[in-house]
């Protein structure tokens, strides 16, 4: 079953109430027009800090905009087919994306049509770019995903849910989206259809194209979770005809520790993550509950993306011998690892405290907003 891209709650931010788009998705949603309308009510990206800081953001933003045209992220495929094996090519793909992109990892796997969207529910023209139509069937017809990923500076993060996490996130986007828009081009240049899907416009739901490419395993907080950086990082693909080989799926334990685990869940100041004990089939996918409103309430609370489930993750934690060896035992799978791994991060780190890391010096002071959430539902 495809989904309409109006299902993420980022992309029904976009409706117009009263709109003819509005009126038709929530005759069919009904249960979610009070709480989407609430959204409206909150002072979002823009509405909280100082807005000099706000403009850097902005300057991001606005570059994304224009990156994710239509014309930026597709075009025309060059005539000559360049042939080459399945082998070579994902070496020639993987060496310019690693060496002269500066990609830290690149993966590829299979595109499962399940995975892309049905309709185009997001339009990014408020963000520098020309509008982009919404409500349009999206046909990709496409074998192959290649995924990039950029790391989440966990010094910044610590301080999440503050101002410059969004900085640091939409730092990694924009490196993403450069890097994502020069591959697509690069492989439509040696003869094969290459579409560029990044945050500015997508149409690929990336988590489960993502484990199929071996970027990783789905996480409690519905985010993936890699060897390399945990949750703390933020992807790119290129989707392709290119014959490639594929990397195989990761095996990180994930599933074992993350129903010991707690921690994403205690941590999130909207109680958005479940702390059940199993998961449940959601939409025909076993995971946790989400409850991605109540995500997006502290978006626009804060004005930032939040980013405190991707510090409290115990796999977010930077290199070092302890987490090594945290990685290694988690991988063996089993409820042990859970269990311990977690006891030992709630004693070492206890739970977030954005107060404990001071902003940069070259921000602004930021506002307080962040204080009247609570980071720690043990005793709930």
């Amino acid at each position: 079953m495809k989904y309409d891209e109006h299902d993420n709650a980022l992309a029904r931010y976009e409706l117009k109430p009263g709109s003819r788009e509005w009126i038709e998705y929530y005759e069919k949603h009904p249960d979610l027009e009070k709480t989407d309308l609430s959204q409206f009510d909150l002072p979002g990206t823009l509405g909280v800090g100082a807005r000099v800081d706000n403009m850097a953001w902005q300057s991001l933003m606005s570059i994304l905009g224009q990156l994710g045209q239509e014309d930026m992220v597709d075009g025309p495929v060059d005539p000559v087919k360049i042939e080459m094996t399945p082998e070579r090519a994902a070496e020639k793909v993987k060496g310019f994306a690693k060496h002269i992109l500066g990609a830290s990892v690149v993966k590829i796997g299979p595109l499962n049509q399940e995975y892309v969207y049905s309709v185009k529910g997001r339009s990014y023209h408020r963000h520098g770019g020309v509008e982009i139509p919404v409500g349009l069937p999206i046909n990709l017809p496409h074998k192959n995903a290649i995924f990039l990923v950029e790391g989440i500076n966990y010094d910044i993060l610590k301080g999440a849910p503050k101002k410059e996490i969004m900085l640091e996130i939409f730092r990694a986007y924009s490196k993403l989206g450069h890097m994502a828009v020069l591959m697509a081009r690069f492989i439509r240049n040696i003869g094969y259809p290459a579409r560029a899907h990044i945050v500015t416009n997508n149409q690929v739901i990336f988590p489960p194209a993502a484990i199929d490419a071996g970027v990783g395993e789905l996480g409690r907080s519905g985010i993936l979770i890699s060897k390399e950086f945990g949750t703390a990082m933020k992807m790119s693909v290129i989707t392709t005809d290119l014959p490639l080989v594929y990397d195989r799926k990761s095996k990180l334990g994930v599933d074992d520790f993350c129903k010991n685990c707690k921690i994403c869940a205690e941590n999130c100041p909207g109680a958005a993550i479940s702390m059940d004990d199993e998961k449940q089939i959601i939409r025909g996918v076993e995971r946790y509950r989400f409850k991605a409103e109540n995500c997006f309430k502290i978006w626009n609370k804060t004005g930032t993306d939040c980013g405190v489930c991707m510090s409290a993750c115990p796999y977010s934690k930077p290199p070092s011998l302890e987490h090594s060896f945290g990685l290694w035992l988690a991988a063996k799978g089993g409820s042990f690892p859970g269990i311990f791994l977690t006891r030992l991060e709630r004693l070492i780190y206890g739970p977030h405290s954005p107060g404990k890391h001071p902003h940069p010096q070259w921000m602004e002071e930021p506002p307080d907003v962040w204080k009247e959430f609570r980071f720690d539902r043990r005793k709930e």
